[in-house]
Protein backbone atom coordinates (compact mmCIF):
# COMPACT_ATOMS: atom_id res chain seq x y z
CA UNK A 1 0.00 0.00 0.00
CA UNK A 2 1.78 3.60 -0.91
CA UNK A 3 0.56 7.14 1.07
CA UNK A 4 2.06 10.44 1.53
CA UNK A 5 2.13 12.47 4.32
CA UNK A 6 1.64 15.84 3.94
CA UNK A 7 1.86 18.59 7.02
CA UNK A 8 0.50 22.11 7.20
CA UNK A 9 2.63 23.99 9.77
CA UNK A 10 2.24 27.84 10.94
CA UNK A 11 1.25 29.68 14.09
CA UNK A 12 -1.50 28.89 16.42
CA UNK A 13 -4.60 31.27 14.67
CA UNK A 14 -3.12 30.74 10.96
CA UNK A 15 -5.86 28.27 10.20
CA UNK A 16 -3.43 25.12 10.15
CA UNK A 17 -6.15 22.87 11.64
CA UNK A 18 -8.57 23.86 9.46
CA UNK A 19 -6.91 23.40 6.53
CA UNK A 20 -5.97 19.78 7.75
CA UNK A 21 -9.57 19.21 8.32
CA UNK A 22 -10.36 20.21 5.00
CA UNK A 23 -7.44 18.05 3.06
CA UNK A 24 -8.72 14.83 5.18
CA UNK A 25 -12.50 15.24 4.47
CA UNK A 26 -11.95 16.34 0.91
CA UNK A 27 -9.21 13.15 0.66
CA UNK A 28 -11.47 10.81 2.42
CA UNK A 29 -14.82 11.57 -0.07
CA UNK A 30 -12.37 10.30 -3.02
CA UNK A 31 -12.53 7.20 -1.83
CA UNK A 32 -8.79 7.72 -0.57
CA UNK A 33 -7.91 6.34 3.59
CA UNK A 34 -6.71 8.78 5.75
CA UNK A 35 -5.52 9.16 9.32
CA UNK A 36 -4.77 13.43 10.10
CA UNK A 37 -2.73 14.20 14.18
CA UNK A 38 -1.79 17.87 15.54
CA UNK A 39 0.96 19.04 17.24
CA UNK A 40 -0.19 22.25 18.73
CA UNK A 41 0.77 24.58 21.93
CA UNK A 42 -1.62 25.57 24.51
CA UNK A 43 -1.88 29.43 23.85
CA UNK A 44 -4.53 30.77 21.91
CA UNK A 45 -2.31 32.74 19.44
CA UNK A 46 1.30 32.82 18.16
CA UNK A 47 3.53 29.24 18.84
CA UNK A 48 4.64 26.43 16.49
CA UNK A 49 1.74 24.01 15.49
CA UNK A 50 1.47 21.64 12.86
CA UNK A 51 -0.95 18.98 11.23
CA UNK A 52 -0.18 15.97 9.39
CA UNK A 53 -2.54 14.40 6.92
CA UNK A 54 -1.32 10.70 6.12
CA UNK A 55 -3.30 9.75 2.48
CA UNK A 56 -3.34 6.38 1.66
CA UNK A 57 -4.83 3.78 -1.01
CA UNK A 58 -8.48 3.52 -0.76
CA UNK A 59 -8.04 -0.47 -0.10
CA UNK A 60 -6.29 -0.56 3.56
CA UNK A 61 -7.09 1.25 6.59
CA UNK A 62 -4.08 3.28 7.77
CA UNK A 63 -2.63 2.59 11.31
CA UNK A 64 -0.50 6.36 11.94
CA UNK A 65 0.02 9.81 10.75
CA UNK A 66 3.01 8.44 9.03
CA UNK A 67 6.65 9.29 9.43
CA UNK A 68 8.21 12.03 8.23
CA UNK A 69 6.77 14.46 5.89
CA UNK A 70 6.44 14.54 1.82
CA UNK A 71 4.17 17.68 1.48
CA UNK A 72 5.27 20.39 3.41
CA UNK A 73 2.93 23.56 3.76
CA UNK A 74 4.83 26.13 5.50
CA UNK A 75 2.83 29.39 6.46
CA UNK A 76 5.65 31.11 8.42
CA UNK A 77 9.54 30.73 8.36
CA UNK A 78 9.45 28.88 11.43
CA UNK A 79 7.60 26.43 9.71
CA UNK A 80 11.04 25.79 7.53
CA UNK A 81 13.13 26.00 10.96
CA UNK A 82 11.14 23.38 12.93
CA UNK A 83 9.82 20.97 10.31
CA UNK A 84 12.86 20.72 7.97
CA UNK A 85 14.50 17.88 10.39
CA UNK A 86 11.30 16.37 9.21
CA UNK A 87 11.50 16.08 5.66
CA UNK A 88 11.57 12.81 3.77
CA UNK A 89 14.09 12.80 0.90
CA UNK A 90 12.70 14.50 -2.30
CA UNK A 91 9.66 16.11 -0.05
CA UNK A 92 7.84 18.97 -1.47
CA UNK A 93 7.51 22.12 0.28
CA UNK A 94 4.69 24.70 -0.52
CA UNK A 95 5.49 28.40 0.43
CA UNK A 96 4.69 31.86 0.02
CA UNK A 97 8.24 33.36 -2.00
CA UNK A 98 6.74 36.93 -0.98
CA UNK A 99 6.43 35.41 2.59
CA UNK A 100 9.11 33.08 3.13
CA UNK A 101 13.14 32.78 2.54
CA UNK A 102 13.66 29.21 1.83
CA UNK A 103 17.68 29.65 0.74
CA UNK A 104 18.75 27.07 2.89
CA UNK A 105 16.82 24.45 1.50
CA UNK A 106 18.52 22.18 -1.26
CA UNK A 107 16.54 22.14 -3.97
CA UNK A 108 18.61 19.28 -5.42
CA UNK A 109 17.37 17.35 -2.39
CA UNK A 110 13.66 18.96 -2.16
CA UNK A 111 11.19 20.29 -4.92
CA UNK A 112 10.42 24.23 -3.83
CA UNK A 113 6.97 24.92 -5.05
CA UNK A 114 6.74 28.90 -4.46
CA UNK A 115 3.18 30.22 -4.91
CA UNK A 116 1.94 33.89 -3.77
CA UNK A 117 -0.64 32.72 -1.33
CA UNK A 118 -1.08 35.80 0.31
CA UNK A 119 -1.66 37.57 -2.89
CA UNK A 120 -3.91 35.10 -4.36
CA UNK A 121 -5.99 34.81 -1.18
CA UNK A 122 -6.69 38.54 -1.23
CA UNK A 123 -7.45 39.13 -5.18
CA UNK A 124 -9.73 35.90 -5.26
CA UNK A 125 -11.63 36.79 -1.86
CA UNK A 126 -10.39 39.25 0.08
CA UNK A 127 -9.78 37.45 3.06
CA UNK A 128 -5.95 36.50 3.61
CA UNK A 129 -6.32 33.54 6.04
CA UNK A 130 -7.63 32.07 2.35
CA UNK A 131 -4.11 31.57 1.42
CA UNK A 132 -4.42 27.94 3.22
CA UNK A 133 -7.71 27.31 0.97
CA UNK A 134 -5.50 28.47 -2.08
CA UNK A 135 -2.43 25.78 -0.90
CA UNK A 136 -5.03 23.53 -0.38
CA UNK A 137 -5.89 23.30 -4.07
CA UNK A 138 -2.51 22.70 -4.65
CA UNK A 139 -2.08 19.89 -2.45
CA UNK A 140 -4.94 18.07 -3.99
CA UNK A 141 -3.13 18.66 -7.61
CA UNK A 142 0.33 16.70 -6.17
CA UNK A 143 -2.53 13.77 -4.88
CA UNK A 144 -4.46 13.79 -7.64
CA UNK A 145 -7.60 14.44 -6.65
CA UNK A 146 -9.82 15.84 -9.23
CA UNK A 147 -11.47 19.80 -8.29
CA UNK A 148 -14.87 18.56 -8.43
CA UNK A 149 -14.60 16.46 -5.19
CA UNK A 150 -13.19 19.78 -3.32
CA UNK A 151 -16.11 21.46 -4.27
CA UNK A 152 -18.86 18.59 -3.31
CA UNK A 153 -16.64 19.00 -0.19
CA UNK A 154 -17.49 22.65 0.45
CA UNK A 155 -21.02 22.39 -0.41
CA UNK A 156 -21.42 20.23 2.13
CA UNK A 157 -19.45 22.31 4.61
CA UNK A 158 -20.66 25.72 3.80
CA UNK A 159 -23.89 25.84 1.58
CA UNK A 160 -25.67 26.87 4.37
CA UNK A 161 -23.64 30.05 4.17
CA UNK A 162 -24.96 30.91 0.23
CA UNK A 163 -23.39 30.00 -3.12
CA UNK A 164 -21.24 33.25 -2.55
CA UNK A 165 -18.78 31.67 0.00
CA UNK A 166 -18.75 28.06 -1.70
CA UNK A 167 -17.82 29.95 -4.72
CA UNK A 168 -15.45 31.92 -3.09
CA UNK A 169 -13.58 28.90 -1.89
CA UNK A 170 -13.86 26.83 -4.95
CA UNK A 171 -12.27 29.74 -6.75
CA UNK A 172 -9.47 30.20 -4.49
CA UNK A 173 -8.48 26.82 -4.40
CA UNK A 174 -8.45 26.81 -8.00
CA UNK A 175 -5.95 29.06 -8.46
CA UNK A 176 -3.86 26.54 -6.32
CA UNK A 177 -4.64 23.86 -8.21
CA UNK A 178 -3.70 24.95 -12.13
CA UNK A 179 -1.10 26.85 -10.42
CA UNK A 180 2.26 27.10 -12.52
CA UNK A 181 4.27 24.48 -11.36
CA UNK A 182 2.20 22.22 -9.72
CA UNK A 183 1.13 18.60 -11.54
CA UNK A 184 0.17 15.49 -10.02
CA UNK A 185 3.08 13.72 -8.38
CA UNK A 186 1.79 11.15 -6.14
CA UNK A 187 -0.57 8.20 -7.35
CA UNK A 188 -2.85 6.70 -4.98
CA UNK A 189 -5.58 4.37 -5.95
CA UNK A 190 -9.78 5.23 -4.25
CA UNK A 191 -11.67 2.35 -4.41
CA UNK A 192 -14.64 4.83 -5.04
CA UNK A 193 -16.00 4.70 -1.25
CA UNK A 194 -16.73 8.20 0.37
CA UNK A 195 -16.51 8.15 4.11
CA UNK A 196 -16.60 9.92 7.37
CA UNK A 197 -13.92 11.91 9.13
CA UNK A 198 -13.86 11.41 12.94
CA UNK A 199 -11.77 11.04 15.52
CA UNK A 200 -11.36 9.34 19.20
CA UNK A 201 -13.69 11.90 21.20
CA UNK A 202 -16.61 12.14 18.28
CA UNK A 203 -16.82 8.09 18.59
CA UNK A 204 -16.72 7.72 22.01
CA UNK A 205 -19.38 10.61 22.44
CA UNK A 206 -21.65 8.87 19.68
CA UNK A 207 -21.15 5.41 21.14
CA UNK A 208 -22.59 7.04 24.74
CA UNK A 209 -25.39 8.79 22.88
CA UNK A 210 -26.23 5.59 20.67
CA UNK A 211 -26.32 3.98 24.13
CA UNK A 212 -28.91 6.30 25.38
CA UNK A 213 -26.48 8.44 27.89
CA UNK A 214 -28.98 11.21 28.66
CA UNK A 215 -26.85 13.58 30.89
CA UNK A 216 -22.89 14.47 30.49
CA UNK A 217 -21.07 17.00 33.30
CA UNK A 218 -17.95 18.05 32.21
CA UNK A 219 -15.22 20.70 33.03
CA UNK A 220 -13.24 21.71 30.12
CA UNK A 221 -10.27 19.83 30.15
CA UNK A 222 -7.60 18.97 26.88
CA UNK A 223 -7.36 16.54 25.61
CA UNK A 224 -11.16 15.19 27.11
CA UNK A 225 -12.85 18.85 25.82
CA UNK A 226 -13.74 16.97 22.48
CA UNK A 227 -16.29 14.38 24.30
CA UNK A 228 -17.64 17.76 25.95
CA UNK A 229 -18.12 19.79 22.49
CA UNK A 230 -20.03 16.95 21.29
CA UNK A 231 -22.46 16.70 23.59
CA UNK A 232 -22.85 20.77 23.80
CA UNK A 233 -23.33 20.92 20.26
CA UNK A 234 -25.82 18.12 20.79
CA UNK A 235 -28.00 19.58 23.86
CA UNK A 236 -31.40 19.73 22.05
CA UNK A 237 -30.97 15.92 20.77
CA UNK A 238 -32.39 14.49 23.98
CA UNK A 239 -29.29 15.11 25.87
CA UNK A 240 -28.58 17.08 28.92
CA UNK A 241 -25.15 18.37 29.00
CA UNK A 242 -23.72 20.74 31.92
CA UNK A 243 -20.64 22.55 31.73
CA UNK A 244 -19.60 21.93 35.54
CA UNK A 245 -17.79 25.06 37.99
CA UNK A 246 -15.15 21.88 38.89
CA UNK A 247 -14.90 18.34 38.06
CA UNK A 248 -15.82 17.48 41.39
CA UNK A 249 -19.28 18.78 41.10
CA UNK A 250 -18.98 17.23 37.72
CA UNK A 251 -18.72 13.39 39.26
CA UNK A 252 -21.07 14.24 41.72
CA UNK A 253 -24.00 15.17 39.04
CA UNK A 254 -23.27 12.67 36.90
CA UNK A 255 -23.58 9.96 39.99
CA UNK A 256 -26.77 12.10 41.08
CA UNK A 257 -28.50 11.92 37.09
CA UNK A 258 -27.47 7.85 36.96
CA UNK A 259 -28.81 7.31 40.41
CA UNK A 260 -32.14 8.92 39.35
CA UNK A 261 -31.84 6.13 36.33
CA UNK A 262 -30.98 8.24 33.88
CA UNK A 263 -27.86 6.70 31.90
CA UNK A 264 -24.96 9.48 32.53
CA UNK A 265 -20.88 10.34 32.12
CA UNK A 266 -18.49 12.31 32.99
CA UNK A 267 -15.05 12.70 31.41
CA UNK A 268 -11.70 14.34 31.90
CA UNK A 269 -8.35 14.07 31.64
CA UNK A 270 -5.80 13.18 34.31
CA UNK A 271 -5.86 16.53 36.53
CA UNK A 272 -9.90 16.06 36.97
CA UNK A 273 -10.10 13.02 37.06
CA UNK A 274 -7.66 13.62 40.46
CA UNK A 275 -10.36 15.52 42.08
CA UNK A 276 -12.91 12.94 41.12
CA UNK A 277 -11.28 9.82 42.81
CA UNK A 278 -13.61 10.12 46.44
CA UNK A 279 -16.79 10.37 44.33
CA UNK A 280 -15.74 7.28 42.04
CA UNK A 281 -15.70 5.37 45.91
CA UNK A 282 -18.76 6.95 46.65
CA UNK A 283 -20.57 5.12 43.10
CA UNK A 284 -18.75 1.97 44.58
CA UNK A 285 -20.38 1.94 47.48
CA UNK A 286 -23.94 3.08 46.93
CA UNK A 287 -23.54 0.44 43.77
CA UNK A 288 -24.81 3.05 41.04
CA UNK A 289 -24.20 2.57 37.73
CA UNK A 290 -21.33 4.89 36.27
CA UNK A 291 -19.18 5.78 33.39
CA UNK A 292 -16.14 7.80 33.41
CA UNK A 293 -13.68 8.53 30.68
CA UNK A 294 -10.20 9.44 31.65
CA UNK A 295 -8.24 10.72 28.80
CA UNK A 296 -4.78 10.92 29.31
CA UNK A 297 -1.90 13.49 28.94
CA UNK A 298 1.51 13.77 29.92
CA UNK A 299 2.02 14.66 33.81
CA UNK A 300 2.52 15.09 36.31
CA UNK A 301 0.59 18.02 36.90
CA UNK A 302 -0.20 20.07 34.49
CA UNK A 303 3.12 17.86 32.39
CA UNK A 304 2.50 18.96 28.74
CA UNK A 305 -0.93 19.38 28.66
CA UNK A 306 -1.28 19.13 24.47
CA UNK A 307 1.02 16.19 24.58
CA UNK A 308 0.11 12.14 24.79
CA UNK A 309 0.69 9.24 27.42
CA UNK A 310 0.22 6.09 28.69
CA UNK A 311 0.71 6.68 32.38
CA UNK A 312 -2.49 6.71 34.08
CA UNK A 313 -2.92 2.92 33.94
CA UNK A 314 -2.36 1.99 37.67
CA UNK A 315 -3.65 5.27 39.05
CA UNK A 316 -6.79 4.45 37.36
CA UNK A 317 -6.75 0.74 38.36
CA UNK A 318 -6.65 1.94 41.71
CA UNK A 319 -8.67 5.41 42.00
CA UNK A 320 -10.18 6.36 45.74
CA UNK A 321 -9.22 4.36 49.21
CA UNK A 322 -11.03 1.11 49.82
CA UNK A 323 -11.72 -1.83 47.27
CA UNK A 324 -14.61 -1.90 45.37
CA UNK A 325 -15.88 -3.12 42.31
CA UNK A 326 -14.98 -1.55 38.61
CA UNK A 327 -13.94 -2.02 35.16
CA UNK A 328 -11.25 -0.42 33.54
CA UNK A 329 -10.99 -0.52 29.65
CA UNK A 330 -8.98 1.36 26.83
CA UNK A 331 -10.15 1.25 23.41
CA UNK A 332 -7.36 0.34 20.91
CA UNK A 333 -8.55 2.37 18.13
CA UNK A 334 -12.02 4.34 16.73
CA UNK A 335 -14.08 2.10 15.73
CA UNK A 336 -13.28 0.90 19.29
CA UNK A 337 -14.44 4.14 20.91
CA UNK A 338 -17.61 3.65 19.42
CA UNK A 339 -18.12 -0.47 21.00
CA UNK A 340 -16.50 0.39 24.46
CA UNK A 341 -18.93 2.91 24.95
CA UNK A 342 -22.12 1.17 24.59
CA UNK A 343 -20.53 -2.14 26.51
CA UNK A 344 -19.32 0.46 29.15
CA UNK A 345 -23.24 1.51 29.83
CA UNK A 346 -24.73 -1.90 29.38
CA UNK A 347 -21.74 -3.31 32.07
CA UNK A 348 -22.34 -0.35 34.54
CA UNK A 349 -26.06 -1.12 34.35
CA UNK A 350 -25.75 -4.59 34.84
CA UNK A 351 -23.04 -4.77 37.44
CA UNK A 352 -24.22 -1.84 39.09
CA UNK A 353 -20.56 -0.08 39.33
CA UNK A 354 -18.17 2.76 37.72
CA UNK A 355 -16.76 1.87 34.05
CA UNK A 356 -13.72 3.37 33.34
CA UNK A 357 -12.83 4.19 30.00
CA UNK A 358 -9.04 5.32 29.47
CA UNK A 359 -8.03 6.95 26.40
CA UNK A 360 -5.27 9.31 25.40
CA UNK A 361 -4.73 12.38 23.69
CA UNK A 362 -3.92 10.43 20.34
CA UNK A 363 -6.77 8.29 20.52
CA UNK A 364 -8.76 11.27 21.48
CA UNK A 365 -7.90 13.60 18.94
CA UNK A 366 -6.59 11.84 15.98
CA UNK A 367 -8.81 11.66 12.87
CA UNK A 368 -9.28 8.87 10.69
CA UNK A 369 -11.81 8.14 7.93
CA UNK A 370 -14.23 5.11 8.90
CA UNK A 371 -17.32 4.05 7.16
CA UNK A 372 -19.46 4.61 9.94
CA UNK A 373 -21.27 2.78 13.23
CA UNK A 374 -24.29 0.06 13.43
CA UNK A 375 -26.11 2.28 15.66
CA UNK A 376 -29.40 -0.29 15.05
CA UNK A 377 -27.07 -3.49 16.39
CA UNK A 378 -26.85 -0.97 20.06
CA UNK A 379 -28.82 -3.54 22.40
CA UNK A 380 -29.33 -2.00 25.89
CA UNK A 381 -29.31 -3.91 29.17
CA UNK A 382 -30.54 -2.04 31.95
CA UNK A 383 -29.62 -5.06 34.45
CA UNK A 384 -31.78 -5.52 37.60
CA UNK A 385 -34.32 -2.85 37.24
CA UNK A 386 -36.99 -3.15 39.52
CA UNK A 387 -40.36 -1.91 38.62
CA UNK A 388 -42.40 -3.01 41.44
CA UNK A 389 -42.50 -4.56 44.47
CA UNK A 390 -44.95 -7.05 46.72
CA UNK A 391 -47.05 -5.40 48.94
CA UNK A 392 -46.17 -4.93 52.47
CA UNK A 393 -42.27 -6.16 51.67
CA UNK A 394 -39.54 -3.75 52.45
CA UNK A 395 -37.26 -2.63 49.32
CA UNK A 396 -33.94 -4.70 49.80
CA UNK A 397 -31.81 -2.12 47.89
CA UNK A 398 -28.39 -4.17 48.80
CA UNK A 399 -29.71 -7.51 48.95
CA UNK A 400 -27.35 -10.03 49.69
CA UNK A 401 -27.21 -12.02 45.77
CA UNK A 402 -25.53 -15.27 44.73
CA UNK A 403 -24.09 -12.82 41.63
CA UNK A 404 -23.58 -9.79 44.04
CA UNK A 405 -26.09 -7.69 42.00
CA UNK A 406 -29.12 -6.60 43.86
CA UNK A 407 -32.26 -5.19 42.45
CA UNK A 408 -32.48 -1.41 41.62
CA UNK A 409 -35.04 0.92 41.25
CA UNK A 410 -35.50 4.54 40.12
CA UNK A 411 -36.42 7.15 42.88
CA UNK A 412 -40.22 7.14 43.22
CA UNK A 413 -41.10 3.75 42.70
CA UNK A 414 -43.90 2.61 44.99
CA UNK A 415 -42.50 0.51 47.87
CA UNK A 416 -38.79 1.02 46.76
CA UNK A 417 -37.38 3.43 49.33
CA UNK A 418 -33.79 3.03 50.99
CA UNK A 419 -31.47 4.91 52.22
CA UNK A 420 -27.91 5.49 49.82
CA UNK A 421 -25.12 6.78 51.96
CA UNK A 422 -21.60 6.84 51.78
CA UNK A 423 -21.19 4.31 55.24
CA UNK A 424 -21.30 1.25 55.32
CA UNK A 425 -25.00 0.14 55.37
CA UNK A 426 -27.37 -3.85 55.11
CA UNK A 427 -29.26 -5.10 52.97
CA UNK A 428 -32.30 -2.07 53.26
CA UNK A 429 -29.30 0.64 53.15
CA UNK A 430 -29.63 1.16 56.53
CA UNK A 431 -26.30 2.73 57.90
CA UNK A 432 -24.50 0.65 60.30
CA UNK A 433 -21.05 2.75 61.07
CA UNK A 434 -22.28 4.60 63.61
CA UNK A 435 -23.29 1.43 65.77
CA UNK A 436 -20.05 -0.71 64.71
CA UNK A 437 -17.81 -1.36 67.99
CA UNK A 438 -16.95 -4.80 67.40
CA UNK A 439 -20.48 -6.17 67.66
CA UNK A 440 -20.84 -9.53 66.11
CA UNK A 441 -24.02 -8.30 64.26
CA UNK A 442 -22.61 -5.21 62.66
CA UNK A 443 -18.75 -6.92 61.65
CA UNK A 444 -20.92 -9.82 59.94
CA UNK A 445 -23.30 -7.21 58.25
CA UNK A 446 -19.73 -5.87 56.77
CA UNK A 447 -18.11 -8.83 55.51
CA UNK A 448 -21.27 -10.04 53.93
CA UNK A 449 -21.91 -7.01 52.24
CA UNK A 450 -18.28 -6.44 51.08
CA UNK A 451 -18.30 -9.81 49.85
CA UNK A 452 -21.35 -8.87 48.00
CA UNK A 453 -19.68 -6.05 46.35
CA UNK A 454 -16.63 -7.98 45.45
CA UNK A 455 -18.25 -11.16 44.50
CA UNK A 456 -19.44 -8.88 40.98
CA UNK A 457 -15.74 -8.92 39.71
CA UNK A 458 -15.62 -12.54 39.66
CA UNK A 459 -19.07 -13.34 38.21
CA UNK A 460 -18.34 -10.69 35.50
CA UNK A 461 -15.10 -12.59 34.53
CA UNK A 462 -17.61 -16.14 34.33
CA UNK A 463 -20.46 -14.41 32.18
CA UNK A 464 -18.36 -11.74 29.91
CA UNK A 465 -16.21 -12.58 27.45
CA UNK A 466 -14.09 -9.55 27.18
CA UNK A 467 -11.46 -9.62 29.79
CA UNK A 468 -8.82 -11.63 27.82
CA UNK A 469 -6.08 -9.78 25.64
CA UNK A 470 -6.48 -10.45 21.86
CA UNK A 471 -3.68 -12.27 19.67
CA UNK A 472 -3.22 -11.01 15.73
CA UNK A 473 -1.34 -13.94 14.14
CA UNK A 474 -1.13 -16.51 17.06
CA UNK A 475 1.88 -18.47 15.52
CA UNK A 476 4.55 -15.87 14.98
CA UNK A 477 7.98 -16.86 16.90
CA UNK A 478 7.42 -13.43 18.91
CA UNK A 479 5.21 -10.78 19.97
CA UNK A 480 4.78 -7.07 20.74
CA UNK A 481 2.34 -6.85 23.91
CA UNK A 482 0.46 -3.98 24.18
CA UNK A 483 -2.68 -1.72 25.08
CA UNK A 484 -5.19 0.87 24.45
CA UNK A 485 -4.36 3.35 21.12
CA UNK A 486 -0.44 2.06 21.19
CA UNK A 487 -2.12 -0.73 19.72
CA UNK A 488 -2.23 0.82 16.24
CA UNK A 489 1.16 1.41 16.15
CA UNK A 490 2.10 -2.08 16.91
CA UNK A 491 0.29 -3.18 14.38
CA UNK A 492 1.62 -1.24 11.57
CA UNK A 493 5.36 -2.55 13.03
CA UNK A 494 4.71 -5.88 12.96
CA UNK A 495 3.20 -4.91 9.09
CA UNK A 496 6.79 -4.18 8.70
CA UNK A 497 8.83 -6.30 10.56
CA UNK A 498 6.85 -9.05 8.80
CA UNK A 499 8.03 -7.79 5.54
CA UNK A 500 11.64 -8.47 6.60
CA UNK A 501 10.73 -12.24 7.48
CA UNK A 502 11.46 -11.38 11.35
CA UNK A 503 7.55 -13.33 11.79
CA UNK A 504 5.87 -11.14 14.43
CA UNK A 505 2.46 -10.79 15.91
CA UNK A 506 0.54 -8.32 18.27
CA UNK A 507 -1.21 -9.06 21.88
CA UNK A 508 -3.30 -6.50 22.92
CA UNK A 509 -5.11 -5.44 26.04
CA UNK A 510 -8.24 -3.47 25.99
CA UNK A 511 -9.90 -4.35 29.38
CA UNK A 512 -7.64 -3.91 32.05
CA UNK A 513 -9.88 -4.77 35.12
CA UNK A 514 -10.62 -7.12 36.29
CA UNK A 515 -8.32 -9.49 33.56
CA UNK A 516 -8.83 -13.31 33.88
CA UNK A 517 -5.45 -14.55 35.20
CA UNK A 518 -5.48 -17.93 33.62
CA UNK A 519 -6.67 -17.64 30.48
CA UNK A 520 -4.29 -14.68 30.13
CA UNK A 521 -1.41 -16.43 31.67
CA UNK A 522 -1.96 -19.86 28.88
CA UNK A 523 -2.05 -16.76 26.38
CA UNK A 524 1.31 -15.16 27.06
CA UNK A 525 3.11 -18.42 28.54
CA UNK A 526 6.12 -19.83 26.30
CA UNK A 527 5.97 -16.87 24.19
CA UNK A 528 8.94 -14.40 23.33
CA UNK A 529 7.64 -10.78 24.39
CA UNK A 530 8.53 -7.37 24.03
CA UNK A 531 6.04 -4.95 25.73
CA UNK A 532 5.42 -1.59 24.48
CA UNK A 533 3.92 1.36 25.82
CA UNK A 534 4.35 5.25 26.03
CA UNK A 535 5.10 5.43 29.53
CA UNK A 536 8.58 5.08 31.80
CA UNK A 537 7.63 2.13 34.45
CA UNK A 538 5.95 -0.34 31.68
CA UNK A 539 2.58 -0.17 33.50
CA UNK A 540 1.27 -2.59 31.65
CA UNK A 541 3.96 -5.02 32.28
CA UNK A 542 3.42 -4.16 35.65
CA UNK A 543 -0.25 -5.38 35.56
CA UNK A 544 0.70 -8.84 33.49
CA UNK A 545 3.19 -9.84 36.17
CA UNK A 546 1.05 -9.42 39.24
CA UNK A 547 -1.96 -11.44 37.77
CA UNK A 548 0.41 -13.90 36.03
CA UNK A 549 3.83 -13.68 37.09
CA UNK A 550 5.17 -13.16 33.65
CA UNK A 551 7.98 -10.88 33.54
CA UNK A 552 7.93 -8.95 30.44
CA UNK A 553 11.61 -8.22 30.64
CA UNK A 554 12.13 -6.49 26.71
CA UNK A 555 10.40 -3.05 26.55
CA UNK A 556 9.59 -0.56 24.10
CA UNK A 557 8.88 2.58 25.99
CA UNK A 558 8.01 6.26 24.95
CA UNK A 559 7.28 9.19 27.22
CA UNK A 560 8.49 12.45 25.30
CA UNK A 561 4.70 13.42 25.24
CA UNK A 562 4.61 12.30 21.31
CA UNK A 563 3.12 9.64 19.86
CA UNK A 564 4.68 6.47 18.79
CA UNK A 565 4.45 5.25 15.30
CA UNK A 566 5.27 2.08 13.99
CA UNK A 567 8.76 2.47 12.32
CA UNK A 568 9.72 3.56 15.56
CA UNK A 569 8.72 0.27 17.14
CA UNK A 570 9.66 -1.95 14.24
CA UNK A 571 13.53 -0.13 14.49
CA UNK A 572 13.42 -0.57 18.16
CA UNK A 573 12.40 -3.98 17.91
CA UNK A 574 14.95 -4.88 15.73
CA UNK A 575 17.42 -3.95 17.84
CA UNK A 576 15.75 -6.05 21.21
CA UNK A 577 16.09 -9.04 18.55
CA UNK A 578 20.23 -8.65 17.82
CA UNK A 579 20.79 -8.13 21.36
Amino acid sequence: MSSINVRIAGANGDGVESSGTLLLKVAANDGLQVFGYRGYQSIIRGGHVWFQVRVGDGAERLLSHGEGIDVLVALNQDAIKNQRSHLNAGASIIYDPTKINVQEIDPATYKLLPIPLLDIAVKESGDPIMRNTVAIGAVIKLIGINMSVFEDVIKRMFGRKGDAVVKSNVSVASKGYSHEGISTVYSLKSDGKARYTMDGNTALAIGAYASDCKFYSAYPMTPASGILHWFAAHDNKGVLFKQTEDEIAAINMAIGASFSGVRAMTGSSGGGFSLMVEALGFAGMIETPLVVVEVQRTGPSTGLPTKTEQADLLFVMHASQGEYPRIVVAPRDIDECFTVAVQAFNLADKYQCPVIIISDLFLAEHFESVDGFDIDSVRIDRGKMVMSVPEGTRFKRYEYSDDGVSPRAIPGTKGTEFIAGSDEHDEYGDLVSDAFSGIDEYVDIRVKMHDKRMRKMDVMLKNENLFVPSIENPNAKQFLVTWGSTTMAAREAVKILNSKGLDFGVISFSYLLPLDKQKTSELLKGKKLIDVECNYTAQLAQVIMMNTGIDIKDRILKYDGEAITGHEIAAKAEQLLKR
